[in-house]
């Protein structure tokens, strides 16, 4: 797989946190990782992956964009118990 390392880094960034958005998950990959990510891979991952779950949506306003929503993302609950090496 691909994205294993990546998938990795998402889960132990949303077990420290409890829940982030994409913005906040893409800001840590691209810090921490040598090579980080683009957030096309990033929300395929995120959406694809069976241990993360949407929780809500949340809305966003940019100065030249104007409003548009991001996800907010958490951790399935009993991820921990089946995978304790994470």
């Amino acid at each position: 797989m691909r994205t294993t390392r990546l998938r990795q880094k998402i889960k132990k960034f949303l077990h420290s946190r409890g829940e982030a958005n994409t913005t906040e998950i893409l800001e840590h990959v691209n810090t921490t990782m040598r090579h980080g990510t683009t957030p096309q891979q990033l929300g395929n991952v995120l959406s694809k992956d069976k241990d993360i779950m949407k929780v809500a949506t949340t809305k966003r306003g940019g100065a030249l964009s104007g409003r548009y929503e991001i996800c907010v993302w958490q951790l399935r609950p009993g991820v921990l118990e089946d995978k304790p090496g994470l």
